[in-house]
Formats: structure tokens, sequence, C-alpha cells
């Protein structure tokens, strides 16, 4: 039981880990990306890029806001083929494939 309950622990820690790492990283991109876009117009160069960049860091924020669950996903299929319990995997392996081809469908 002791080795069950400490494998799980693991993987809730790595899951909270990379959660709260990934949304730090989605949160400071979205913040640049919005100070760059609203402080490119007062910048000294009147051609300076921030203001054209800005908008595109902020949307490489937010993607990552929503490539976060995928990750997870990934994390976990990894850490259940590694401990060999191939009914998670197969479990967590299909709804990634839920996932992806979801996304698939509604970018055409």
């Amino acid at each position: 039981m002791s080795h069950i309950a400490a494998n799980t622990s693991g993987l809730e820690g790595r899951l909270a880990g990379l959660l709260h790492h990934g949304t730090w990283l989605a949160s400071c991109t979205v913040a640049a990306g919005l100070a760059m876009a609203l402080l490119g117009p007062w910048a000294r160069n009147r051609l300076s890029m921030t203001a054209v960049i800005g908008p595109h860091v902020m949307t490489a924020g937010v993607a990552l806001f929503i490539l976060l669950p995928v990750v997870r996903l990934i994390l976990m299929l990894g850490v259940f083929l590694h401990q060999r319990d191939y009914r998670f995997s197969a479990i967590t392996g299909l709804v990634l494939m839920i996932v992806v081809v979801g996304s698939m469908i509604g970018a055409a």
C-alpha cells in the first residue's frame, strides 16, 4: 500500500509542479506581451517593434495556457508507462487522442 501511495504522491507532485510552473510561465508571457503592446507607442524610437510583437507574445502566452492540459496528459502517460500500468496508460492515451482529434477538427 505504501508503494502505491508513494507513486501516487510522486505523480501528484510532478503534476502540481508542472501546472504551477506552467501557469506562471504563461502568465508572465501574457504580461510581457501586454506590457510590450501598451508601452510600444511610447518607446523612444517610433519604429519600435515592441508594439508589433506584443500581441504575438500575448497569443503565445494564451497558447501556453491552452497547452497545459495536453502536457499534463503527456506527463501522465509517461509516468504510467514507466510504472508499467498499462490500463491507465491506455486510458490516458485514449483521452490524449480524443483531445488531439478534437483540436484538429476544431481547427479545420
